[in-house]
């Protein structure tokens, strides 16, 4: 009787089977430090001050992740990339959405 070797294959799988496990009991960066802005970068700082802008409009977003693409650079990307670039950047919108909402609260609260 043989045994089985376990290849490369099988520890990548497990190891992407334990990250979607551990996916949804991950918590942001922004749940775990809500007040650090110092440690956000020129970029995130650009979306998170576009995100303001399209929040802060009377009207309805339809797709708000559509006008937070940077297209020169979705377009260079391959299939995969572009799916990956579209789920990074709607993650970041949700975090900062929330940011935005939690910051209000404290604005609307401290002018009280």
């Amino acid at each position: 009787m043989r045994k089985k070797v376990k290849g490369k294959l099988y520890f990548l799988a497990r190891d992407a089977k334990s990250r979607m496990k551990n996916f949804n009991k991950e918590r942001s960066v922004f749940e775990q430090v809500p007040y650090a802005r110092a440690c956000f970068s020129v970029k995130e700082q650009e979306l998170y001050s576009k995100v303001c802008k399209i929040l802060s409009r009377d009207e309805v977003v339809i797709n708000p992740i559509k006008e937070l693409m940077d297209n020169k650079y979705y377009n260079s990307l391959s299939l995969e990339g572009k799916q990956r670039y579209m789920i990074d950047l709607s993650e970041k919108y949700k975090e900062m959405k929330s940011r935005y909402q939690r910051e209000q609260e404290e604005y609307a609260v401290s002018s009280l």
